[in-house]
């Protein structure tokens, strides 16, 4: 290669105008089109998706934003009052809806029931009373008949009237004598049972014991949008905090996708900076420490930040957006592209003329770099599309760094860098590359026993295919969660299911046959509960009518006319004009068609969104929300998503057989990436054996890496498997360079080739080491589990890169066959 880099270096040399132009507006042409590309903080919307069906879990879906706001008792010892609480909720709901005046942020927020609301849901309950009355519950409606029964209810009706200061308990006396509302409207009677559990006072949501008020606040945009996601959950926070203050004992609490996206993104924000800021920073200080020139410092600064440059401007061209987890991860390849620039400033450290650095170090330093780029770019061939993004990220930014570090670094080389050489030098770091690695029987020994645990471990390993586990959990939207289910679903986990159909009365019969499946399971155990109103009140038409039909078999003329003298009877006896119920009695011979509650207008949006939605596309989405035991969770997501039509609002369950699939064509990906590597090597050694040399610390390291994975008990996931085309990369570049320094040294007998790449490659591991060591403190787990497993791949690379690479090279340069096939002459 240096038949290329050498006449630009020559070429530049005499034109060093056209030089500084061209690196300067390259970087800034890219720095311009880097800066306008989109981070996608959203790892939901980059996941791998499998049916058209399962693509029914990432559309937008106001429930599945929806973020559940509480207000509770800061110390549990002592509570406050639900009046109290109830308070609080509505002063911090209509705070924030001043603060967002122009509904920017906020589509709704339900914290509390209008007061004329059970009125109005009695008025739809009476038209239709028989669609709202389950079969199995008239032998309760038949027992409210009795002579006795009416007698009670009609004292109570006497009792209702003579307190009556409004008006309203009078017509609702009138019109339900019996206390059939009761049945009819239980979700708004306070019971407990229609709203999930929870409970109505004062017009205030609340838990079922009163401890905890409930919000429900509905975002104006999605919890894909990063930029307001972020400011609203601040808003919120802030808030929050200021309710706090005013409110002693108090304590506010939220969860739900939106603060869990915005959570998830800071995180990977703040990871990003402190685990490069440390990394940068250990740099610095060996860079100093071994070179003693700030010079050394920039040269390696500079074009890696040229190579990140130039990748987010292609991947801005490409794509115009891309993961931030992907550049969380691309971390990793600022210690690849590092190590490029410590090859070519270590050589011109040792030789001290550019042109002979070149000379030597062109072809290993872009041998190296190509072959890294075709383990990264086996990426590509995945079904995730963070996954092509990192390999997109990686290749581009180890291309940019390169070719800087060859065409326009030397031009800042200095002699005056290197004067001190042979009074510092690298001592301690000859004195360990000087070890006997290769030519101890011992350390081979080891290296051997290393191996073969490793291989003997390998099938061990497992992977972990839920990427829920990948997601950051916050302590603070955890706490939400846990009261959440603990107040309302006694402790057990709850998950919201939708039955789907362009058709609303095909998705409730679909959500119908769903509430059949849920009952068994709750026969089995294996479920605990269910919000079962879309399931009880919202049916299709043909359900509707065979509820009429039981009703009309149910109100025979005799009972009717039984029931009307019951009713004058029981008036009289308590004071009251018979005359006042016949609106209700009239109610019984009248002629019922189905009705549309779900259009009727009587809920209100913000808890009829609870329970059924039609999205934009003209598709009905009807939910249920179920509770299960966290051992169950797994079985209940499997036989509830098997009904027709059925899907469970977590995009990441339908990422597992994508992301088996991922990982059990990852082999294949390793064996394109592997070919290429392999015949990158022999098409540029040209020699069989030497290539199979080159190659093995590469192919063995990935089968120790896995080995000691499954000992130490961790597991691949989606992200950190990426590891492994990392792991093939750079056990392939220490491979080439000691492979270099192997061939000059038999050949000719020079053995300094050798030791210069070995004190790059020295530094590369170290300064890799750091950066991947940093990632073990990463508070986000998709980015911390990446450190150790580096480490370990890294580790088994160096160690054979070091030990049986040269021990194998050796033993055959002594055989006549591979001395002549190596082209010894010595």
């Amino acid at each position: 290669m240096h038949r290329i880099f050498l006449p630009i270096y020559k070429f530049f040399g005499k034109h060093k105008t056209l030089m500084y132009l061209t690196m300067v507006l390259s970087f800034v042409l890219f720095a311009f089109f880097a800066s306008k590309i989109h981070l996608e903080e959203d790892i939901v919307k980059l996941l791998p998706r499998s049916s058209t069906q399962n693509e029914l879990a990432f559309t937008e879906i106001e429930l599945k934003d929806k973020i559940f706001i509480q207000f509770t008792s800061s110390d549990a010892a002592n509570p406050l009052d639900s009046e109290t609480l109830g308070t609080i909720a509505r002063d911090y709901c209509e705070r924030l809806q001043e603060w967002d005046s122009t509904g920017t942020y906020i589509k709704g927020i339900l914290h509390s029931l209008d007061s004329d609301l059970a009125l109005g849901a009695m008025d739809y309950g009476l038209d239709h009373l028989p669609t709202l009355i389950d079969p199995s519950w008239y032998p309760e409606i038949e027992k409210a008949l009795t002579p006795q029964a009416i007698d009670a209810s009609m004292a109570d009706n006497y009792r209702l009237i003579m307190e009556d200061e409004t008006g309203d308990d009078t017509q609702l006396a009138a019109m339900d004598p019996l206390h059939l509302r009761d049945v009819a409207l239980g979700i708004f009677a306070g019971d407990g049972e229609g709203l999930g559990g929870l409970t109505i006072e004062g017009g205030h949501i609340f838990c079922p014991d009163k401890t905890v008020a409930m919000a429900y606040l509905t975002p104006n945009f999605s919890s894909t949008d990063s930029g307001t996601s972020s400011k609203l959950v601040k808003q919120m926070k802030r808030l929050g905090r200021q309710i706090e203050k005013e409110y002693p004992g108090s304590h506010v609490l939220m969860h739900g996708n939106v603060p869990g996206s915005v959570s998830n993104a800071g995180t990977i924000k703040k990871d990003l900076v402190f685990t490069i800021g440390i990394s940068l920073l250990l740099i610095l200080v060996i860079v100093l420490a071994s070179f003693h020139k700030i010079a050394f410092v920039w040269q390696q600064v500079v074009p890696i930040t040229y190579g990140t440059v130039f990748s987010l401007a292609c991947m801005y061209w490409i794509k115009g957006y891309m993961s931030l987890m992907a550049l969380g991860i691309g971390a990793i390849v600022l210690g690849v592209a590092i190590s490029y620039c410590l090859h070519v400033l270590i050589h011109y450290y040792y030789v001290g003329d550019v042109e002979k650095m070149l000379r030597e170090e062109s072809t290993p330093v872009f041998l190296g770099c190509v072959t890294t780029i075709g383990a990264f770019m086996g990426l590509l061939f995945t079904e995730s599309d963070l996954l092509r993004d990192f390999g997109l990220f990686a290749t581009f930014a180890l291309a940019g760094n390169t070719l800087f570090a060859l065409i326009f670094l030397p031009h800042f080389m200095s002699s005056k860098q290197i004067k001190f050489r042979k009074k510092h030098g690298f001592p301690l770091v000859e004195r360990i590359n000087s070890l006997p690695w290769d030519r101890n029987k011992w350390v081979i020994a080891i290296m051997v026993v290393i191996i073969a645990v490793g291989v003997a471990f390998s099938p061990r390993v497992g992977f972990d295919s839920d990427l829920i586990n990948l997601d950051y959990r916050n302590k603070e939207l955890v706490e939400s969660q846990e009261l959440y289910n603990a107040k309302n679903a006694d402790g057990f986990q709850h998950q919201y299911f939708a039955a789907w159909s362009d058709n609303l009365d095909d998705a409730l019969s679909y959500n119908t046959r769903l509430a059949a499946r849920i009952d068994q399971l709750i026969e089995d155990g294996t479920a605990k509960d269910y919000s079962n109103l879309a399931a009880t009140l919202f049916l299709p038409r043909d359900a509707q009518q065979q509820r009429i039909n039981a009703w009309n078999a149910f109100w025979s003329p005799e009972r009717v006319r039984n029931l009307k003298r019951d009713l004058a009877e029981s008036a009289r006896k308590n004071g009251l004009d018979p005359d006042m119920f016949s609106g209700f009695t009239s109610l019984l011979e009248q002629d019922y068609e189905p009705g549309d509650l779900y259009a009727a207008g009587v809920i209100p949006a913000g808890l009829l969104s609870n329970f059924i939605e039609k999205q934009a596309s003209g598709r009905y989405m009807v939910f249920t929300d179920v509770s299960y035991p966290a051992e169950s969770k797994d079985k209940v997501w499997k036989e509830l998503t098997q009904v027709e039509n059925v899907i469970v609002l977590e995009p990441f369950y339908y990422c597992r057989d994508m992301v088996e699939i991922v990982h059990d064509d990852f082999s294949t990906t390793l064996w394109i990436s592997s070919l290429f590597v392999f015949l990158v090597l022999l098409i540029s050694f040209r020699n069989l054996w030497v290539a199979l040399i080159a190659f093995m610390p590469m192919f063995i390291s990935w089968y120790v890496m896995q080995g000691y994975m499954a000992i130490l008990g961790l597991e691949f996931n989606l992200i950190n498997i990426v590891i492994s085309t990392f792991i093939y990369g750079i056990g392939v570049d220490y491979s080439i360079f000691v492979m270099e320094g192997l061939l000059k040294e038999a050949r000719t007998g020079q053995k300094d080739m050798l030791s210069f790449h070995k004190v790059a490659i020295f530094y590369s591991a170290l300064v890799l080491g750091i950066v991947t060591a940093s990632l073990i403190f990463a508070q986000h787990p998709a980015i911390s589990s990446i450190g150790l497993i580096t480490l370990i791949g890294m580790a088994s690379t160096i160690l054979i890169t070091y030990s049986l690479e040269p021990w194998v090279f050796r033993k055959l340069a002594k055989i006549p066959y591979f001395k002549k096939s190596f082209r010894i002459n010595l």
